[in-house]
């Protein structure tokens, strides 16, 4: 016969076995993983052992392709409970949300009107949800499309970097696409010019882009690592060997590269000086006075 006691003498019942069982089974499966050691990446797992050990409804804030499913994967697969899987619900997708049930990551948030947002929070039940926008809460936009009883009842925020914050993890990032994209030969590297024109890119798309461009190298490429011809034409060095600009030329396009990597920091960052200032490595009193002059020269 067999023993269904446990430590206590009691006699678990079928439903704490069959609860065990799937607590078994998830646990069982490899744990999705977040790569990288840059100091933005460590920020980030300190916030995602914080969900895991509460029980509290979640907050994912991030630009479009910078992992929000992963990191409410890694959540649900240590603190799902009984749920065996993920519900994804995608509110990009037209028609009306069902009440999630179990645990649920619900994203993008934005996508659904305030009156929605709110009756999501009012009928969650016993369901616990990770819910993920692209939107700065703090932001006009994120103001105006994020209902504020929803962003209230998420008592845990955590913010995703961009891949240009965790620039450090490039490497470690595409070693992991390695192991995971399909291909029909061994792949288990990439030469230092590749990685030199993947560092020289702003990653607008995040890492679900890098996705795409080591896919797309790995279908063209032919030896056993990706190699700077594998790349997409776009994202190519320029050819060290031609003609440089004058002096004047020089200082321009210097001039000018700062004030596009001034803007385009920021617009990654969502208008937030201080990080903006953290990524570009400058004082905030410098880039205040930089932010003043491209407004005064444009206007």
């Amino acid at each position: 016969m067999p023993n269904d006691r446990v430590s206590d003498g009691q006699v678990a019942s079928p439903r704490a076995r069959a609860a065990a069982e799937r607590l078994a089974q998830r646990l069982a499966r490899p744990a999705p993983l977040l790569l990288g050691h840059s100091t933005a990446a460590r920020d980030l797992r300190r916030q995602i052992q914080a969900a895991i050990e509460s029980n509290a409804a979640v907050l994912l804030v991030g630009a479009p392709g910078t992992g929000k499913r992963t990191v409410a994967e890694i959540i649900h697969h240590f603190a799902g409970g009984e749920t065996p899987s993920l519900a994804r619900v995608c509110t990009d997708v037209p028609g009306p949300i069902a009440p999630p049930e179990g645990f649920a990551f619900v994203s993008p948030i934005e996508q659904l009107s305030l009156d929605q947002q709110a009756k999501l929070r009012r009928d969650v039940g016993l369901s616990r949800l990770i819910l993920g926008t692209r939107l700065d809460p703090d932001s006009r936009d994120g103001q105006a499309r994020l209902s504020p009883e929803l962003l209230r009842w998420c008592s845990i925020r955590i913010d995703l970097p961009c891949l240009v914050e965790r620039i450090d993890d490039l490497e470690a990032l595409v070693i992991g696409l390695l192991h995971r994209v399909p291909t029909t030969r061994p792949v288990g590297a990439i030469s230092d010019d590749a990685l030199g024109c993947l560092r020289a890119h702003d990653w607008p798309g995040n890492v679900s882009e890098l996705e795409n461009v080591i896919t797309t190298a790995l279908e063209v490429g032919t030896t056993t690592q990706i190699e700077l011809q594998d790349l997409p034409a776009a994202l190519r060095e320029r050819d060290p060997s031609s003609p440089g600009p004058s002096a004047p030329e020089q200082e321009f396009a210097l001039a000018l590269a700062e004030r596009r990597a001034v803007q385009r920091v920021m617009r990654l960052v969502r208008g937030n000086k201080r990080k903006a200032a953290r990524l570009l490595q400058i004082g905030k009193t410098t880039l205040y006075r930089r932010l003043h002059e491209y407004d005064s020269s444009s206007g």
